[in-house]
């Protein structure tokens, strides 16, 4: 039964159903998804440099600034995000299972590798975003704990990486690119599954453009300096993790072996996320969980810089993951408390499309450094910089609340 707040009612039978649904969504979603990490390794297996690889990312980071809030507005217009995440998905795997055959293939002197890579990321990155705004409005609007449901994913991710890390160095990496297009299909049968009536605000007819005031969300000085720090903060650790084989390689490890760092990175996530219910039980704020999260983020990259081995890549990528727990479990709630209801997809993809301008400018300036400043000073000058990014967002945080005296909200259901 849902109410006029916008909140529903259910038995203990239809918690626990819902539960398992979205628990499935987010398994086989980071599932699949794991399959994905692997361009940077396919691209310097083929021949690109860092500089070369530094402009597709860029490139795939542009594409996303448009497609994101594109795909967050045509869900908040009409009024479901599962069919939009669900055309996303479907598209966007359908192009990247395409990769490996474009490679060899040129349009105009122009690979046709960098035109089917940001068309396939056109529909695939906006998917994320999507899909945590999808069960983060849902599990809020029904009671339900986000961390418990979204830590499956990090389970499913962890096996996945596992299982490439064993399986790559026989099949080949290029087979990455078609193993998320088989995995998609299980998940969009799982995604139609799941009724939709508690995804979204609930309407008989699409909203106008006009009707749904987009500019509110730029008047919220929450959102807007969140906005600002993540900026500031993907800047550098998009790249760090972009050029992390080329850090592999420097202390003598197998790139095709990375899948270890990824896997384990994502166990260490799964107790961070069963916290998080305890934490605001304790009424620990999200911007205080997202604060820790940067200062493990920081920890990681300064510490990658004195790395000599790949053990002891894999030892500090236990920050990231324990950072990573709290960012996922903090970030989209933190953004949904702030946000009006029928803004809340447009909110989450706009947050996907200022971190994918972080990602252009890391990406077109990351590959010249490291190929001018090495890859250890590299990545203690990118610690540096997200050291800087937390002490923004903690400074604004308190302006905000102790000088202008604007109160941040919160959560009403946990």
């Amino acid at each position: 039964m849902q109410s006029d707040n916008g909140f529903v009612t259910l038995t203990v039978q239809q918690k626990r159903r819902r539960y398992w649904q979205f628990s499935s969504l987010e398994m086989i979603y980071w599932f699949a998804m794991a399959t994905a990490g692997y361009l940077t390794v396919y691209l310097q297996g083929i021949g690109y440099s860092p500089s070369q690889i530094g402009q597709i990312s860029a490139a795939n980071a542009a594409v996303r600034i448009f497609a994101a809030p594109i795909m967050g507005i045509m869900a908040d217009k009409i009024g479901s995000v599962k069919k939009v995440f669900i055309t996303c998905i479907l598209i966007g795997s359908l192009l990247w299972a395409l990769v490996p055959f474009a490679s060899g293939i040129e349009i105009l002197g122009i690979s046709l590798t960098l035109i089917v890579i940001p068309a396939s990321m056109f529909f695939r990155n906006p998917a994320s975003a999507l899909v945590d705004n999808w069960v983060v409005q849902s599990v809020n609007r029904e009671g339900l704990n986000y961390g418990t449901i979204r830590l499956w994913g990090s389970i499913s991710y962890a096996v996945m990486c596992m299982i490439l890390s064993a399986v790559l160095p026989k099949l080949g990496v290029e087979w990455t690119f078609y193993m998320l297009f088989l995995l998609i299909v299980p998940m969009v049968l799982v995604s139609i599954s799941i009724k939709d009536s508690g995804s979204t605000v609930t309407r008989k007819k699409s909203l106008s453009f006009r009707e749904l005031r987009i500019g509110r969300l730029f008047k919220n000085y929450y959102y807007v300096t969140y906005l600002i720090y993540a900026i500031v903060l993907n800047i550098p650790m998009n790249t760090g993790h972009t050029f992390l084989p080329y850090l592999v390689e420097h202390v003598g490890g197998d790139t095709a072996m990375i899948g270890i760092i990824t896997g384990y990175k994502a166990i260490l996530e799964i107790p961070m996320l069963f916290i998080i219910g305890p934490l605001r039980k304790k009424k620990v704020p999200f911007y205080a969980m997202l604060l820790g999260a940067a200062c493990f983020y920081t920890a990681e990259m300064l510490l990658y810089s004195t790395a000599v081995n790949f053990t002891q890549l894999v030892i500090i990528s236990t920050c990231y993951g324990l950072g990573g727990g709290l960012s996922i479990g903090a970030a989209a709630n933190y953004i949904y408390t702030l946000t009006p209801r029928e803004l809340k997809a447009t909110a989450q993809t706009v947050n996907g499309s200022v971190t994918a301008v972080a990602a252009i400018v890391g990406s077109l300036i990351g590959g010249l450094l490291l190929e001018k400043i090495g890859i250890v000073a590299y990545y203690r000058l990118v610690g540096l910089i997200m050291a800087g990014a937390a002490i923004f967002f903690a400074v604004t945080l308190y302006l905000g609340k102790k000088v202008w005296k604007i109160p941040v909200p919160e959560m009403e259901h946990n």
